[in-house]
């Protein structure tokens, strides 16, 4: 009786720890493998700080305007780039056949035409103005709108043997005052870069006045709706690139094409944005007269002061009598 008793108990033993283990043994045979809570949690201020065509670690840098193309050609004004290495210019020819690619025009900056400057550096004299543009005549040089420069930028055409791009940013009422009556005088034509905001302020160009440029052969730009720096904040992109064409276009009914960056600054968004929103080139800084495609959309722009004297300011040109 002793054995039989012990060995019932040993088997009672036995059955009760096989009973405990299988009671501590979870199985997962009933977890979702879609349920949520067994993937990572993603933390939505990271992912709503990015923005299109960025990283969410990027951070958005100006490109600085000393920023030139990547051209090393040497200006030259009777030969340009062609698929053959040679040039389609004969002595008697006032224009010359260019290939896409690649244009040699020197495109100028200006934002005020005024005597009142009292040493601004923006504010270019009436007078030193009209001695830069005869200059610019005498020189040979004819003046193009940045469109025309980009149409041949992109398709090849016809330009001047000495071309130049003249503009001015901001839409100042003294560039329609000053700068407008002496530059038709001497067959000149410019493209006006206007913050869509000020448009008919105090100071600043109305709609009739850009009409009449308009009419003598001038092309508008877009300089924004209110010149921020578009770099430092891209929640306003769409409203002062894209609303800034638009409105320009409904209160003038001509074509906004192009957009001159405020202060020259952008970054890799902005710069995606000018194109996704329908402009066709970009206005940047620098002092490269060599255009290609890969600069569209940061074209080199050289800024005229106030102190420029003639022999400075043909220093800053690909071709001179000096």
């Amino acid at each position: 009786m002793f054995v039989i008793r012990r060995f019932l108990h040993s088997f009672v033993f036995i059955f009760l720890c096989i009973l405990l283990v299988g009671c501590l043994y979870k199985s997962d045979e009933n977890v979702d493998p879609i349920d949520p809570q067994y993937y990572p949690t993603i933390d939505p201020t990271i992912a709503s700080s990015s923005t299109p065509f960025q990283a969410v670690t990027d951070t958005p840098s100006a490109i600085p305007p000393s920023l030139t193309p990547t051209s090393t050609s040497t200006p030259n004004p009777t030969v340009t780039p062609s698929p053959t290495g040679t040039s389609t210019l004969t002595p008697e020819s006032t224009t010359v056949s260019i290939p896409a690619g690649h244009v040699t025009a020197p495109i100028l900056l200006y934002h005020h035409i005024s005597d009142e400057g009292n040493g601004n550096i923006y504010y270019v004299s009436t007078e030193n103005f009209r001695s830069q543009m005869e200059a610019l005549r005498d020189w040979g040089y004819s003046s193009i709108t940045v469109s025309q420069l980009v149409d041949v930028l992109n398709n090849g055409g016809e330009l001047p043997v000495r071309p130049v791009v003249i503009t001015f940013d901001d839409g100042n009422l003294d560039v329609y005052q000053n700068a407008f009556p002496i530059m038709r005088d001497l067959g000149f034509v410019g493209t006006f870069y206007v913050i869509a905001g000020k448009l008919q302020n105090n100071g600043y160009v109305d709609v009739e006045q850009l009409q009449e440029m308009a009419d003598a052969g001038w092309e508008l730009g877009s300089h924004s709706m209110t010149h921020t720096d578009l770099a430092a904040d891209h929640s306003v992109a769409e409203f002062e690139i894209r609303l800034s064409m638009s409105t320009l276009e409904d209160a003038t009914g001509d074509i906004v094409s192009t957009f001159a960056y405020p202060y020259g600054k952008t970054d890799d968004f902005i710069t995606a944005m000018v194109g996704e929103y329908g402009y066709r080139a970009g206005m940047g800084l620098g002092l490269s007269a060599d255009h290609t495609i890969d600069t569209l959309y940061y074209l080199s722009r050289i800024e005229i002061h106030w102190d420029f004297d003639l022999d400075t300011f043909s220093s800053l040109l690909p071709w001179s009598n000096n």
